[in-house]
């Protein structure tokens, strides 16, 4: 995936709590939009002190040394595929953290992928054209990728 930072941020809990599920979806929209008309997938926003919050539809993760790091749910949703890559991290021994984290993390990742309940996990090779790590998928992204798709076949509650 091809990501671009957004002039669109996300509100504070003050303003439009994202915890509660509604149907204000307007900042989402006009991030995306301002992607595509950037020729990216998606688009980076920020909450309203400057650190990532999420794309306009997926959660974040950075690599970094080989530890995990996504950013706090301050500002974006909750997410059950960020929560189980969380989850495997921990049971993979692998070190994970929630903290703030700034556009110049992102730009110094060795990896970055998103989650989303559609697109499980997504490598990220570019944000606002720069490349991350080495402009391809990681091994990190892949080796979680690989043991999400693992615990997803063994777990949880199949839909038919």
């Amino acid at each position: 995936m091809t990501l671009i930072t957004s002039k669109i941020r996300r509100p504070p809990p003050e303003i439009l709590d994202c915890k509660i599920h509604h149907a204000n979806l307007l900042n989402s929209i006009l991030a995306k939009i301002e992607a595509n008309n950037a020729g990216v997938d998606d688009a980076l926003m920020l909450d309203i002190r400057g650190f990532i919050a999420e794309t306009n539809a997926t959660h974040i993760f950075i690599v970094r040394k080989g530890d995990v790091a996504t950013s706090r749910i301050f500002a974006c949703p909750e997410g059950i595929t960020r929560a189980t890559i969380i989850e495997i991290c921990a049971a993979e021994k692998i070190c994970c953290l929630e903290t703030d984290l700034s556009p110049a993390d992102i730009y110094g990742a060795d990896e970055m992928f998103c989650t989303g309940t559609m697109g499980e996990l997504a490598g990220v090779v570019k944000v606002d054209n720069r490349l991350i790590g080495d402009g391809n998928v990681g091994l990190m992204t892949r080796r979680l990728s690989d043991l999400y798709a693992k615990r997803t076949s063994t777990e949880g509650v199949q839909i038919v």
